[in-house]
């Protein structure tokens, strides 16, 4: 992620994890929604103290170009697949640059997670998704209720170990281009010669992770960020 210390950075669907660089915070659902936890990473909804906002029929509630970045960690296989092109819209009307991040193709050929509805990759820059009802991963529903197990009991969890291949995250500018695919054979023919895979974050992330800029802190823990946020509403 290519964050300047003085951008300000919404992040979409925060969940249990909210990223320590954002400022913002937005969501379909807030403290007092009746939800399945898997939707949050099966812990509650946290905010750290920062500001949380809900989304509104579909739009982020913020005026035009209202932020520098966003922040939309593993949101994209929650979201209905026909609704997708619209959320593509919506980030980058309020935002110049956004980062994306969601599992790979192989993650729910492992878990299934009855959460995700899409199964999604990029390929030279562009996201392709598919629906799950449009794949016959019911087929696999046994190997997945015992890999599921195994996590659950903390005996083996895939995604621990292979973080690399489990997820893909790309930084787009002025455009987030959605490629929709009804076909599963088509989309495998895609995504199984696709060699990109999400970079780690490096040593300066880390180090501006662990020394926050008294600016972070500040707009994060204020009792005037709730207003300032405020401030950019539609």
């Amino acid at each position: 992620m290519n964050i300047k210390n003085s951008d300000e950075v919404l992040e979409i669907g925060p969940g249990a994890y909210p990223y320590w660089r954002s400022d913002c915070l937005v969501d379909k659902f807030d403290e007092s929604s009746d939800v399945d936890l898997t939707q949050f990473g099966g812990l509650e909804l946290q905010t750290k103290g920062k500001p949380l906002f809900k989304i509104i029929d579909n739009k982020l509630p913020f005026k035009d170009q209202s932020f520098d970045y966003i922040i939309c960690s593993h949101v994209f296989e929650h979201v209905p697949i026909n609704e997708l092109p619209l959320l593509s819209e919506e980030i980058m009307r309020v935002a110049k640059k956004a980062y994306i991040e969601f599992p790979r193709p192989l993650y729910d050929y492992i878990y299934n997670l009855n959460v995700h509805l899409n199964l999604l990759d990029i390929i030279n820059g562009e996201i392709f998704c598919i629906s799950k009802e449009q794949t016959h991963l019911s087929k696999f529903k046994k190997i997945q209720d015992y890999s599921l197990l195994l996590r659950k009991k903390g005996i083996f969890s895939i995604d621990e170990y292979y973080t690399s291949i489990m997820a893909v995250g790309f930084e787009f500018k002025n455009h987030i281009p959605i490629k929709i695919v009804e076909d599963e054979n088509v989309f495998w023919d895609l995504v199984s010669n696709n060699n990109y895979y999400i970079n780690p974050p490096n040593f300066f992330w880390w180090l501006k992770k662990k020394f926050a800029s008294n600016r972070i802190k500040r707009r994060i823990f204020s009792e005037k960020s709730l207003e300032y946020f405020k401030g950019k509403l539609l």
